[in-house]
């Protein structure tokens, strides 16, 4: 079928949906298609012109996905895509895999599965200009989560992009702000790292960081820092500074960020900057599931990938892989592993002979 405009057709029942064209969901509606699924990808970048996970707008190549030279972030989306548009070519007794830009707003329940409510075009002042509704057997969530961004030089405005312009303009360089200690520490190895955040997460990837260096500056930007007594004796005698003042700009060169400007004036300067300011899972469009989740708000699943009732219990052809999944590593690796095992488990449930009893 391949990549389309305009409304989604009436009628289409898909075996596989998968919300999501990041590499647990591309890996997921492969798999899916390989085992003879009719699968739908949903891609929300184009509608909700939001960058997701750090890598799509990563100007450093990434080097550690296994099979794949080292590319951008724009590289591996172009490549990502690529292979789904591939495999959505007209070819007769075979299954397609449909690639479609939609942002998901509702899943609901249906007699033949799920009806997946969706944007097929960009918000205009908060209203819907096009929307369109997608069927499915089974539905693969691997939707991501957004990353929190630090309160400084925040331009106002209702798109995470626009409100965060000018911390945007320093993220994936090899000096601006990293979001994964465990992708970009390498980049800076002894030297030092300026890390945004409080509490338990900014110290764990200060744990990180020491695999790289041991020159390290916890910031706060004017907040408590939350650690405890334990952590910040442990501190004291790695010599990692503390600094609670809160920061009023960036300091950079070009999308190079140098530097810090703290609220009375002072300049902290840095060879590299990560933040941890939490995150936000995208998943809203699973409201009609009670659904359980880990603190963080990540999806809780079952061992092939099912999502799980707060009950403990599963949602029969409700699936989740990748970064929104609690627990796992947020790694490309990682998130393919995960979409290959949720897609199969769902291709499985689809088998008109299911197994004696």
């Amino acid at each position: 079928m391949g990549e389309r405009d305009g409304q989604a057709l009436d009628g289409a029942l898909y075996d596989v949906a998968v919300i999501g064209a990041g590499p647990a969901g591309v890996q997921a509606a492969i798999s899916a298609w390989h085992q003879g699924r009719e699968v739908l990808v949903l891609d929300a970048g184009a509608v909700s012109r939001r960058l997701g996970r750090a890598y799509w707008a990563k100007s450093v190549p990434i080097e550690d996905a296994p099979g794949l030279p080292p590319l951008t972030g724009p590289e591996l989306r172009a490549h990502l895509h690529a292979l789904l548009r591939a495999r959505g070519q007209e070819r007769e007794g075979l299954p397609r895999i449909e690639l479609r830009g939609a942002y998901v707003l509702a899943i609901e329940p249906q007699a033949q599965g799920f009806g997946l409510r969706a944007s097929l075009a960009p918000l205009r002042e908060g209203r819907l200009r096009e929307e369109g509704v997608f069927r499915a057997r089974s539905v693969v969530v691997a939707s991501g989560f957004e990353y929190g961004w630090p309160e400084i030089e925040v331009n106002g405005g209702p798109r995470l992009l626009e409100r965060y312009r000018a911390a945007f303009r320093y993220a994936g360089n090899r000096g601006g702000w990293h979001l994964c200690i465990r992708c970009d520490g390498h980049l800076h190895k002894g030297e030092h790292l300026a890390l945004l955040g409080v509490g338990d997460s900014i110290y764990e990837a200060s744990l990180g960081a020491q695999d790289f260096t041991d020159r390290m500056t916890i910031l706060t930007n004017g907040r408590a820092h939350g650690l405890s007594p334990a952590q910040l004796r442990q501190a004291a005698e790695r010599g990692i500074a503390i600094d609670e003042r809160p920061i009023a700009r960036h300091v950079g060169e070009g999308t190079r960020l140098v530097a810090v400007e703290f609220a009375d004036g002072a300049i902290l300067r840095a060879d590299g900057f990560l933040v941890d300011e939490g995150l936000a899972p995208n998943t809203d469009f699973l409201a009609a599931f009670d659904l359980s989740r880990s603190d963080e708000g990540l999806l809780r699943t079952g061992s092939g990938g099912e999502l799980l009732r707060a009950d403990g219990g599963v949602f029969p052809g409700l699936y989740a892989a990748g970064d929104v999944v609690a627990g796992t590593r947020k790694l490309i690796a990682a998130a393919q592993a995960s979409g290959q095992e949720a897609a199969l488990t769902a291709s499985d449930a689809l088998r008109r002979w299911p197994a004696p009893q």
